[in-house]
C-alpha cells in the first residue's frame, strides 16, 4: 500500500492508496479542496503545489500541477490554508419595502455567482437587512467558468457541481443565522437566483443542451421548490441573475434610454429603448476575476485592487493593505489603463517589454494582456452589437447600470479608457453592486415581483451573438486599446 503525506497549517495526515491516482483526484477524494480553474487542463496553475518523491511528471523546482500529475509511489505534497475572500459587493446595507412580503419572519435571498456565492438574510416583517455573507463557489474546483462546468458535467461530474453548491448554500445560510443570532428553521422562504447554468447544476437537470448549438435550456424555471423559489431565466445564458438585476434596477419603469450590464465571466447586457428589451450574453472569459492571468488573483488580501500614476510612476493599493502577491479585476483594468497612459503599452496591446512590472514581485505579460482583450473586447463588441440592433448609438444611452461586485469596484475611467464600455458612458454609470441578490431579497418583500419578472422575462429580445458575422466584426475592432 502506498502512502502520500499531506502537510497543512503545521498538521500532518497520511493516506494511503492503490494505483497510480492523480494528485488533484485523490486530495479531493478525501474532502482537501483543490482548485483547477482551467478544468484540470494544466494550463492556469492554480493547482501547483510544494511536492517530493515518487511522482509523475517529476518536480520542477519542487513544485507540481496537482492535476497533471500522477502518484506512483509514496509521496508528500504540502498545501496552503484557503484564503478568505475580501471586496466582494454584497447588496450595500439597506431596507428593502415590504408590499406584499412572504410569510413568515425571516427570508433568504442567494445569488450562485461563477465564482462567488453570496446571501442576504431579511426580515420579512420590517424588511431589515439582518445579515450578508459570501464565499467562494467551490465549484471553481473543477473549472473556473460555465463551458468548463459543463464539460465537467457531462463528464459524469453532474452531482459533485450540485453538491458543492449545496454545501456552499448551506455554509451561507447557517452563516448569515449564526450572525443574526436565529434558527436555521426561522428562515420561512428563499429566493435563489443565479445563471442558467448554475440553477441547472443546482437543481440536477442536465446541461447537455446548453453546450452545443442551437444553445437551448433544458429548463427556464420560474417556479418554486417548497419554500424556495427559482426566478425565471431569460435564456440559455441569460439567467435569473440578469432578470433580478432587471428587476432591482427597474430598468424597464422608466421611458429613458437604458443600458445594463453584469461584467463577469459570462457577461450579461440589456438594453431598454422605446419600450422594447433586448438581451445578449458574451463570453468573456475569468480574466476579470483574475482567472488565467499568470499573477491573477480573486478577491485576496495582497490582490492588487487599484493602480494609478503619480508623478509618472505606478502607484498601487491591494486589498487588506497587505504586501502585493498578484493583482485581481479591477487591478487588472487600472493596470492596463496605466500602461497606455506611460506608453508601456500601445492600442493594439503590444508591451514595451517582456513583462511590465507593476511592483518588484507583480507584474503582466503579453499573454496576459492579450487574455484581457478577448474579454474587453467581448464586453464591448456586445454592447455595440445590441445598440446597432436597437437602432441607436452608445451616445443615445441616458444611463448606465453596472450590476455585479466587480462592477462596484472597478473604476469606471480605466473601462473607458480600454474600451471597455462607451467613453460617453462614463458620467451616466449608476454601480449598483450584486443587483442579483437585491433583487432576490426584493421578491421575498414583495410576491408581486415575481409576476412582474414573469412577464420581462417573456417580453426579452434575445440577440444571438454566436454566429454572428457583424458580431465576430465588432470584436476584431473592440479588441484594440482605444476609447470608443
Amino acid at each position: 500500500m502506498r502512502k502520500l503525506t499531506i502537510h497543512l497549517a503545521g498538521a500532518s495526515q497520511v493516506l494511503f492508496f492503490e494505483g497510480e491516482p492523480r494528485l488533484a483526484q485523490l486530495l479531493r477524494e478525501k474532502g482537501y479542496t483543490v482548485s483547477t480553474p482551467c478544468g484540470g487542463a494544466g494550463i492556469c496553475g492554480r493547482c501547483a503545489l510544494r511536492a517530493t518523491g515518487s511522482l509523475s511528471p517529476a518536480p520542477v523546482d519542487g513544485r507540481v500541477l496537482a492535476c497533471q500529475t500522477r502518484l506512483i509511489g509514496d509521496a508528500e505534497v504540502w498545501l496552503s490554508a484557503q484564503a478568505e475572500l475580501r471586496n466582494i459587493t454584497l447588496s450595500g446595507q439597506q431596507t428593502f419595502v415590504g408590499i406584499q412580503p412572504m410569510a413568515g419572519e425571516f427570508g433568504l435571498a442567494v445569488d450562485i455567482g461563477t465564482t462567488t456565492i453570496a446571501a442576504l438574510l431579511v426580515n420579512l416583517k420590517t424588511g431589515e437587512q439582518i445579515a450578508t455573507a459570501a464565499k467562494g463557489n467551490a465549484q471553481a474546483q473543477l473549472s473556473d467558468n460555465v463551458i468548463g462546468r459543463i464539460s465537467a458535467a457531462l463528464s459524469g461530474e453532474e452531482k459533485r457541481l450540485q453538491d458543492l453548491v449545496m454545501a456552499d448554500i448551506n455554509h451561507l445560510r447557517a452563516q448569515v443565522c449564526q450572525t443574526a443570532q436565529i434558527m436555521e428553521a426561522d428562515i420561512a422562504h428563499t429566493v435563489i437566483t443565479g445563471n442558467t447554468a448554475m440553477l441547472h447544476f443546482l437543481t440536477g437537470y442536465s446541461t447537455k443542451a446548453l453546450s452545443a448549438a442551437p444553445f437551448l435550456a433544458e429548463h427556464l424555471f420560474g417556479e418554486w421548490l417548497g419554500t424556495t423559489y427559482l426566478p425565471r431565466c431569460i435564456g440559455a445564458f441569460l439567467g435569473a441573475d440578469l432578470l433580478m438585476a432587471l428587476i432591482a434596477s427597474g430598468l424597464c419603469d422608466r421611458p429613458e434610454t437604458a443600458l445594463l450590464s453584469d461584467i463577469g465571466t459570462n457577461g450579461e447586457i440589456a438594453l431598454w429603448h422605446k419600450g422594447q428589451l433586448f438581451c445578449a450574453a458574451a463570453a468573456a472569459g475569468p480574466a476579470f476575476e483574475g482567472g488565467g492571468i499568470h499573477m491573477g488573483l480573486g478577491s485576496l488580501p495582497g490582490a492588487i485592487d487599484t493602480v494609478s500614476i503619480r508623478q509618472q510612476s505606478l502607484q498601487i493599493t491591494t486589498i487588506g493593505n497587505k504586501p502585493a502577491i498578484g493583482l485581481c479585476g479591477s487591478g487588472l483594468i487600472d493596470a492596463a489603463a496605466a500602461f497606455l497612459n506611460l506608453g508601456i503599452m500601445d492600442e493594439t496591446g503590444h508591451l514595451d517589454a517582456e513583462k511590465a512590472y507593476l511592483t518588484d514581485s507583480v507584474w503582466l505579460n503579453q499573454e496576459d494582456i492579450r487574455k484581457l482583450q478577448l474579454a474587453k473586447g467581448a464586453i464591448a463588441a456586445a454592447i455595440s452589437a445590441l445598440c446597432e440592433t436597437a437602432g441607436l448609438a452608445a451616445a443615445d444611452i441616458q444611463r448606465f447600470y453596472l450590476a455585479g461586485g466587480f462592477g462596484a469596484h472597478m473604476r469606471i475611467s480605466s473601462a473607458a479608457r480600454i474600451g471597455l464600455i462607451p467613453s460617453g458612458l462614463a458620467d451616466k454609470t449608476i454601480p449598483l453592486g450584486n443587483a442579483a441578490l437585491t433583487g432576490a431579497a426584493m421578491l421575498l418583500m414583495d410576491q408581486g415581483l415575481i409576476d412582474k419578472s414573469l412577464k420581462i422575462a417573456q417580453m426579452a429580445q434575445v440577440v444571438t451573438l454566436s454566429g454572428s458575422a457583424r458580431f465576430s466584426e465588432l470584436f476584431m475592432e473592440r479588441m484594440l486599446f482605444e476609447a470608443y
